[in-house]
């Protein structure tokens, strides 16, 4: 794990170093502090209730399981999530999750681990489906480029992207066994059992749902979820005087989401600020000062009050910071190793 923790410090580096470069810091930290004090709560306010919407599409997804768990359960469990992934390397937020809620619930960590695979998916189908809509608005800049490229090749690509995506799933879904050992023969040898594993979790998880309406209600609030987070980035906009609208907002919020996938250092340091960069910058031509200060104010806002609540829950149930590491790092090598929980779902068995 030490690796993959500095190869995140150097990647985050790059990219502080790529957004700043040239940049006047001072002026920078000067629009940071005249930004709209009760604006920036505002974002802090919604970035951090997100994670209420987060725990109600949760507890959809936990419901078929027949183990009962509460709105307040599953939020700490996210939000001592949330906490590790910002503060410890290798983002074990999403298996953090599930032990969380096992100490908190009757929940087994394997059966939950499922569920946020599959929350994941539903990420991606929604951000997917917000991105293309952005990109498809009538106030999206007609004349833009994305990675120099004119904006029909994104429109292409994202269109491709979504059906690939529901085609795998859909195979996932109709023909598990085939699929499995599809993935097994195409996974290259060095990340095999983590693909296995990840594509096993995942169905592990379908089979735990067994139903389509609660995966549908999953999905709606998955919509409702991204959503949201984009309104911090409209209501960032107006704290530092940005006048780009509801179409500027969803598109930064599904670039950031693209950026912060890149493996980078604790609490998506520098990540974050490149996909609001490319976003508002290049995209829609804002100036990069002003950029780089909403940056700064959107990533203080969110990180914050997340991190004080998980660590605060965190201690609650009797967690330090050292065990959870520990913990989450074995739990990471077991996944990335492919051995997964067994479940006695036949759909999991036959894949």
């Amino acid at each position: 794990m030490a690796w993959k923790a500095a190869l995140g410090l150097v990647v985050s580096g790059l990219l502080l170093w790529w957004v700043f470069r040239g940049e006047d810091l001072g002026g920078i930290l000067r629009r940071l502090e005249a930004a709209d004090p009760l604006l920036l709560l505002a974002v802090g306010v919604i970035a951090t209730t997100a994670g209420l919407i987060e725990a109600h599409r949760w507890g959809v997804l936990l419901a078929p399981l027949g183990v009962p768990t509460t709105l307040g359960a599953r939020w700490k469990a996210l939000n001592i999530g949330y906490m590790a992934t910002n503060l410890l390397p290798a983002r074990p937020g999403e298996v953090v999750q599930p032990f969380a809620l096992g100490r908190l619930s009757s929940v087994p960590a394997s059966f939950s681990f499922g569920t946020i695979v599959v929350g994941r998916v539903l990420d991606l189908v929604a951000m997917l489906g917000l991105l293309l809509a952005t990109l498809l608005a009538p106030s999206f800049p007609s004349n833009a480029t994305v990675l120099g490229r004119p904006i029909g090749y994104a429109v292409g690509g994202t269109v491709g992207i979504v059906v690939v995506a529901l085609a795998c799933i859909g195979a996932l879904l109709f023909w598990p066994s085939a699929s499995m050992r599809i993935v097994r023969a195409v996974a290259p040898h060095r990340l095999e059992g983590k693909l296995v594993g990840s594509v096993e979790s995942f169905l592990s998880g379908l089979s735990l749902i067994r139903q389509p309406r609660p995966l549908l209600a999953a999905l709606f609030w998955s919509f409702v979820l991204w959503t949201w987070r984009a309104a911090a980035f409209w209501v960032a906009f107006r704290a530092f005087g940005i006048k780009e609208g509801v179409t500027a907002a969803v598109f930064t919020q599904c670039a950031v989401v693209v950026f912060i996938a890149i493996p980078a250092a604790p609490g998506f340091v520098g990540t974050l600020q490149a996909g609001v960069e490319v976003a508002l910058h290049e995209v829609f031509g804002v100036r990069s000062s002003a950029v780089l200060s909403l940056s700064v104010g959107y990533h203080l806002a969110g990180f914050i009050p997340v991190t004080a609540l998980g660590l605060f829950y965190a201690w609650e149930l009797g967690l330090h910071l050292r065990s959870i590491s520990v913990d989450a790092e074995a739990a990471v090598e077991r996944r990335d190793a492919g051995n997964q929980p067994e479940c006695d779902d036949p759909l999991v068995q036959e894949a």
